[in-house]
């Protein structure tokens, strides 16, 4: 996360008994900014709460009530930024304008933050400042790990002891908990004598903590934790974990972790056996319906509301449509639904600001008109910027022509994440292809083409 700001120790400008973020950005008139808040932070699913059209003087504004602090996503056409926000503040914040010659689609590039007059108190400037702090602290020792070890260590113990006597009297447990997490995955992941050693690191971070959901830096370190635990297990816990998985049982799968002694609890079980199936699912190993099956019985059986919302976002995210699935419920508009019954459809993907869509704009032209009579043409494209060359070639289509934005759920629904995209959908609103040939030859010199005449034949055969 990087963030630029600027602090003059003031109180917020807004007396306010919810949370208001009042923004800037620069050359964004017009465009939907959205605030997202991430659920959890072991599949960082996010969740739309607002959009806000911005301003002709490109300004924004949202008001969120959150009774924790927690971290929220920011996304303003493909790239994002993120910040936390503590209950009943008010924050100032500016997003510089960005020059990105190349985003990847759907994923997003980062981008910084400017903070305006933040409270020295906020949980934004404590984190920035610590984290500030021990990035120039630990580029200088680094440099003594190999040359110099003694000096390394004793500049390690000392930092330690600068951190604790610094923060010492700070009154928020997030943040204390934070830099508690951010210590323990940099520096007492560092094989240095004097160090904690596997036990005691086991007891303080993950043993006799309270697992703390809603910290970034808390998961990030039982994520690396527990990273590859199948390995790591007693041979008695391996067997029926092995046995477990194979056999799509959850139950004994939790049952097998709770066999050893690094998986403290049945809370800590379901979260590390979630990771497990998180692993295992692209490896092929193991059934992909046993993964997802025993993710479902975790969501319907877990009695901790976070790992059932764990287990929920990542079967969400194992779902993938093929072909063969029917076409999901999409509305384009509101009186426009994709799919066409009892007629073939193609739908056409692209990016007015992205020269290979453009490119294949004229084939398609000369597709609709030998077989737009018999298949359904649609083109969705994303709304962007884009110029006369780019308007000219969307008004020249004769068929059917949608923008809609970044955060249209086509895109995630359809699994779209790059352009151009093609779909070709059954007269029976079944997928035939996804995704389907484009119109100009690929790598094996095939086109859609050849499709379209066996479709049109068997329509005139009838």
């Amino acid at each position: 996360m990087k963030f630029l700001f600027s602090i003059f120790f003031l109180t917020p400008f807004w007396c306010a008994s919810l949370t208001q973020i009042m923004g800037k950005t620069v050359g964004s008139e017009g465009e939907w900014i959205h605030i997202y808040e991430i659920d959890e932070f072991a599949t960082r699913n996010e969740t739309a709460l607002q959009k806000f059209k911005i301003t002709s003087d490109n300004q924004f504004y949202f008001e969120i009530n959150n009774k924790v602090i927690k971290k929220y996503v920011i996304r303003l056409s493909n790239v994002y930024t993120e910040l936390f926000l503590q209950p009943n503040s008010a924050y100032n914040i500016v997003i510089p304008q960005e020059t990105i010659d190349v985003i990847p689609y759907f994923s997003g590039k980062e981008t910084e933050l400017l903070f305006l007059d933040l409270d020295s108190i906020d949980i934004n400037y404590k984190i920035l400042g610590f984290e500030a702090w021990m990035d120039d602290e630990m580029a200088s020792l680094y440099l003594l790990k190999d040359a110099d070890p003694s000096k390394f260590i004793d500049g390690v113990l000392k930092f330690k002891m600068a951190i604790l006597k610094e923060y010492k009297n700070d009154s928020s447990i997030y943040f204390k908990n934070h830099i508690k997490y951010v210590l323990g995955k940099t520096i007492d992941n560092i094989n240095y004598f004097g160090g904690p050693n596997a036990s005691e690191k086991f007891s303080f971070y993950i043993k006799n903590q309270d697992v703390l959901y809603d910290l970034p830096s808390y998961m990030d370190y039982f994520r690396d934790y527990y990273n590859g635990i199948r390995q790591k297990l007693s041979p008695s816990s391996k067997r029926v974990i092995n046995l477990a998985l194979f056999e799509a049982d959850g139950r004994m799968l939790i049952k097998g972790l709770l066999i050893d002694s690094i998986v403290p609890s049945q809370k800590i079980a379901e979260i590390v056996a979630l990771q497990i199936i998180e692993e295992e699912y692209p490896k092929g190993n193991i059934s992909q319906n046993n993964l997802i099956g025993i993710t479902l019985y975790l969501q319907r059986n877990s009695k901790h509301e976070k790992n059932t919302l764990i287990a929920k976002n990542l079967a969400r995210k194992f779902y993938t449509i093929v072909s063969g699935d029917p076409l999901p419920t999409i509305q384009i508009n509101e009186d426009t639904y994709l799919g066409t019954p009892s007629q073939y459809q193609y739908l056409h993907f692209f990016d007015p600001s992205n020269p290979q869509s453009l490119a294949q704009s004229k084939a398609m032209k000369l597709l609709h008109e030998k077989y737009g009579e018999t298949i359904s043409f649609v083109s969705i494209y994303l709304n962007s910027e884009s110029g006369a060359f780019q308007e000219r070639i969307i008004n020249s289509m004769k068929w059917p022509c949608y923008g809609l934005d970044y955060y249209h759920p086509i895109w995630k629904s359809l699994n779209v994440n790059t352009f151009p995209y093609y779909i070709l959908v059954n007269e029976n609103l079944i997928i035939e292809s996804i995704p389907a040939l484009g119109p100009i030859p690929n790598g094996t010199y095939e086109t859609i083409a050849k499709r379209f005449f066996d479709i049109q034949k068997t329509k005139k055969g009838n």
